[in-house]
């Protein structure tokens, strides 16, 4: 991994702007699809987190860092609660899209907005559980206190092809906010001496 206590604290830095990106994306969900819409968090979150992955990538060109900031968005959901097997995803994704990363050396457009597709999909730990055995999700919704109400709405936004939805969305959307991101880094961050 090789890094070092400057790499540390910029990952440190650009996990919070990413953490801050995923609260937006619950936001824009919660405003714009009725129903319990954090399902689909993961595809606001690609389109608008692209610029933060790609200045990561651009200042810390190390293994390790794209796992670290896909780690702490999965210790967060673990520690909020929202089941054991939250964090699993986020380390396996961040590793996945880190190894894509180091394997063209950091360089690659092609294969940073391969990394970043890949790493969009670090935070659907949360989500994973309702999709695959919703019966055991709504038995964990109401060991964790919450209500019949709670969780009728929590499926009544669920259509049969909503994992379909996510998955296509959060590839499409981490397209457009990776190679949006290349073009602010290129544009804006490189000009300003920053990456």
């Amino acid at each position: 991994m090789n890094l070092k206590l400057k790499d540390l604290i910029n990952i440190g830095i650009y996990a919070a702007i990413y953490f801050v990106m995923v609260g937006i994306a619950a936001l824009i969900c919660v405003f714009l699809i009725p129903g319990y819409s954090y399902v689909y968090i993961p595809v606001p979150t690609a389109l608008i987190s692209g610029t933060v992955f790609m200045l990561a990538v651009a200042r810390i060109q190390k293994f390790g860092a794209i796992t670290i900031m896909a780690t702490v968005m999965g210790l967060f959901f673990f520690i909020s609660g929202l089941f054991p097997n939250a964090l699993l995803p986020a380390i396996l994704f961040g590793l996945l899209a880190d190894g894509i990363a180091y394997a063209f050396k950091y360089k690659s457009k092609q294969g940073l907005l391969i990394s970043y597709i890949v790493f969009a999909f670090s935070n659907i730990g949360p989500i994973i559980p309702m999709i695959i055995n919703p019966e055991s999700y709504a038995i964990q919704l109401a060991d964790r206190g919450k209500d019949a109400s709670y969780i009728s709405a929590a499926f009544s936004s669920l259509l049969d092809n909503t994992w379909l939805i996510v998955i296509i969305g959060t590839i499409v959307a981490a397209i457009i906010g990776g190679l949006f991101g290349q073009k602010m880094v290129k544009k804006h961050f490189k000009k300003a001496g920053i990456v």
